[in-house]
C-alpha cells in the first residue's frame, strides 16, 4: 500500500457530518482472500473538518453465520500496528466470532503500515538512554531532539495529530461509515489507550469492550508505572522459580536475583561488551534491564535470558541480543503518540523523581520504563490525550485479559467500570487472543462480544499450552 496523499477536503467525522458508506473490494497484496478493504477520508486536525485530510485503509472480515450481530472494531495495538495486516496474520483465532460479528479493522494514521509518514524518515528514532546525572540527560535530549526532526519535519501537520484521543475521533468516523449506532471493541496491547480514549469521547456508542493486556492509561503516570513494575516483578519471580527445576537453565543452583542484581551493578560500575550488532556501545545496568525485559516477557525465551545472566556474570553480556539487533531505537511516529498521550516526564527533577519511585517498587528492573520514556522531554509538547478517569455510569461492564505481569495494569482500566470483569491468565504471554488464540481467552472473550455474557469474577486461565 502507498503512503496517502494529503487533500483539503470534508470527510465522514464524529462531529455530525453525515458518513459515506464504505465500498469494498479486495484486499490485494498479502492479505487473506478473507478480508475486503475500503478506504475513508478523516480530517488531520479533527477541529478542522474542512482542512487536510488522510485516507485510513479499512479491513473487513464479514461474518461467516446466518445470524449477525452487529460489528467488532479491533485494534491490534503498537501504537501503530497495521490492524490489516494483522487480522489477516491472525485469522484463525476469529473464527468463532465470526460466526456472529464483522470484525473490522484499520491501519492508524502515522503508524508501521507506512501510508501516511515516509518510513525512511520515520523508522529510525531516539535509542535507550540510561543519563545518571543532569548533564547526561541533557546530551540525551539533544540527541533525541535530533532524531525526532526528520519524521515531524516531513508530515508536521500530521505528527502533531497522533494522540490516541484523535485517533479514537478515527474509529467513530468508521463507526459512522459502518452506519453503526454501537461498536463493541476488541483492543490488544496499546489498542487500549485507544479504548479508553474512545470510552471517554463516545461512552453512549459502545456496546461493549474487551481489553488484553493492556497498559493503564486512566491512572496518572506514576500509578500506573508502579502497577507496571509489580507486574514485571511477578513475572520475572516466576522465572527465579522456573530456573529452580529447570534443566535448561544455566543459572540452576545459583541465587538467581542476587546474581541478577549483582550483574547490574557491575555493569553501572564498568558498563560491558554487548552483542557484535551494538558497534562500540557498551551496556550499563539499564541497558541490561531494558534487554532482559523483552525476555522476561516470553517463556520460550528464559533459557536464553538465564544464559545470558550467566555470561554477563563472567563479564560477557552478548547473550542479552540474542537476535543480534543491538539496542533498538525507538520508532518515532509511534513514540509521538506515547508522548502525546501522557507517557513522558517533563524535566530532569521529574525524571529522577520518577526513578526513585521505582527504586522502592522494582529491585530488579527500577529505572528502565522511566528510560524507555525520556526521548519524549525535548520536543513534545504537554500531553494533549493524558490518563484520565472513564466514565464509569455511561459504560457497560467491562471485559479485561490479563497475563501474569499486565494483570494489575489490565485491572486499572476494567476496575473502573461497575460489574466488569477481568480474566487472569496464570503465566507469562502478551496478547492471549490476538497472539495465541488461547482457547479459554478466546471462549470467555467471544462470549462477552456477542452475547453480552461476562465470566464470573475471579475468572481464571491457565497456561496454555499445558
Amino acid at each position: 500500500m502507498t503512503m496517502g496523499a494529503y487533500a483539503p477536503a470534508a470527510s465522514a467525522s464524529s462531529i455530525g457530518t453525515p458518513a459515506p458508506p464504505l465500498t469494498w473490494s479486495a484486499c490485494g497484496g498479502k492479505i487473506s482472500a478473507e478480508l475486503q478493504c475500503a478506504t475513508l477520508t478523516v480530517p488531520v486536525d479533527w477541529s478542522k473538518p474542512g482542512g487536510k485530510t488522510i485516507a485510513l485503509t479499512v479491513g473487513r472480515a464479514p461474518a461467516t453465520g446466518a445470524a449477525a450481530g452487529g460489528t467488532v472494531l479491533f485494534s491490534p495495538g503498537g501504537p501503530g500496528g497495521a490492524g490489516v495486516q494483522e487480522l489477516s496474520r491472525a485469522l484463525p483465532h476469529f473464527a468463532a466470532l465470526r460466526t456472529r460479528m464483522d470484525v473490522v479493522t484499520w491501519n492508524p494514521r502515522g503508524g508501521v503500515s507506512g501510508e501516511h509518514i515516509p518510513l525512511a524518515s520515520c523508522a529510525a528514532g531516539p535509542a535507550f538512554a540510561t543519563p545518571d546525572s543532569r548533564r547526561e540527560y541533557d546530551q540525551a535530549l539533544k540527541a533525541n531532539a535530533a532524531a525526532i526532526a526528520p519524521c515531524r519535519d516531513a508530515v508536521p501537520d500530521l505528527f502533531a495529530h497522533l494522540d490516541s484521543a484523535t485517533q479514537a475521533r478515527d474509529m467513530d468516523a468508521i463507526r459512522a461509515a459502518l452506519g453503526e449506532q454501537k461498536i463493541s471493541f476488541l483492543g490488544n496491547s496499546y489498542g487500549g489507550v485507544l479504548g479508553a480514549s474512545y470510552a471517554r469521547l463516545f461512552p453512549q456508542r459502545l456496546r461493549a469492550m474487551a481489553v488484553d493486556s493492556v497498559p493503564d492509561h486512566v491512572d496518572p503516570l506514576a500509578k500506573s508505572e508502579r502497577l507496571q513494575y509489580e507486574g514485571l516483578e511477578a513475572g520475572f519471580q516466576r522465572f527465579v522459580r522456573w530456573c529452580a527445576d529447570a534443566s535448561d537453565c544455566a543459572l540452576r543452583g545459583s541465587d538467581v536475583e542476587k546474581t541478577w542484581q549483582a550483574v547490574v551493578r557491575r555493569a553501572e560500575r564498568r558498563p560491558l561488551t554487548g552483542a557484535a550488532a551494538a558497534g562500540e556501545r557498551r551496556y550499563d545496568g539499564d541497558d541490561l534491564k531494558f534487554l532482559a525485559y523483552g525476555l522476561v516477557d516470553s517463556t520460550a525465551e528464559w533459557p536464553a535470558l538465564a544464559k545470558a545472566i550467566a555470561g554477563a556474570a563472567q563479564g560477557d553480556a552478548s547473550g542479552f541480543d540474542p537476535r543480534g539487533r543491538g539496542l533498538p531505537p525507538r520508532v518515532t511516529a509511534m513514540l509521538a503518540v506515547n508522548c502525546a498521550d501522557g507517557f513522558r516526564y517533563d524535566g530532569y527533577r521529574a525524571y529522577r523523581a520518577a526513578v526513585r519511585r521505582s527504586v522502592k517498587v522494582s529491585p530488579n528492573f527500577s529505572g528502565m520504563r522511566e528510560n524507555a520514556w525520556l526521548a519524549c522531554s525535548p520536543w513534545a509538547p504537554k500531553a494533549t490525550n493524558p490518563p484520565a478517569p472513564l466514565p464509569a455510569r455511561k459504560l457497560p461492564p467491562l471485559l479485561g485479559i490479563g497475563p501474569v505481569y499486565e494483570y494489575p495494569s489490565v485491572r486499572a482500566i476494567t476496575d473502573q467500570v461497575p460489574g466488569s470483569v477481568t480474566v487472569k491468565y496464570d503465566d507469562i504471554g502478551h496478547g492471549r487472543y490476538l497472539n495465541a488464540g488461547d482457547p479459554c481467552v478466546t471462549g470467555h472473550v467471544n462470549r462477552y462480544l456477542i452475547d453480552g455474557k461476562l465470566p464470573a469474577p475471579g475468572a481464571t486461565c491457565p497456561a496454555w499450552p499445558a
